[in-house]
């Protein structure tokens, strides 16, 4: 039970802190003295504070990490896929310029020859 009731100090306590603000128990605690019974507690506190943003930022660096990974693997996808298309369009327009020389040789009569040959 006494466990719980400094369970529920505790937290009253730190609600109290927050109400306050930040900035003010900071202040306390710079104007206070050591032998403040309520100096640890205000120190923990904000501590506690400290380690929350110090998370926060922690977590935001992470997910701008993974964001760039992220955004690195997709130009690379991208810049792979790129690079098989232009090899098609190569081959392609290969094709297409081999068929129009070979059209326009037979329309004027340079592959005649062949025809000769064969039969």
């Amino acid at each position: 039970m006494d466990e719980h009731e400094n369970k529920g100090e505790h937290e009253a306590r730190y609600r109290h802190y927050e109400a306050m603000g930040e900035a003010s128990i900071r202040a306390e605690v710079e104007a206070s003295s050591p032998a403040d019974a309520e100096m640890l507690a205000k120190r923990a506190w904000l501590y506690q504070k400290e380690e929350g943003r110090q998370d926060e930022q922690r977590r935001a660096m992470f997910a701008s990490v993974t964001a760039a990974n992220d955004a690195a693997t997709e130009a690379r996808d991208s810049s792979e896929a790129a690079r098989r298309s232009a090899f098609w369009t190569m081959i392609a327009a290969i094709a297409a310029t081999t068929g129009v020389l070979v059209n326009a040789a037979i329309a004027l009569g340079w592959l005649d020859w062949l025809k000769r040959g064969t039969h």
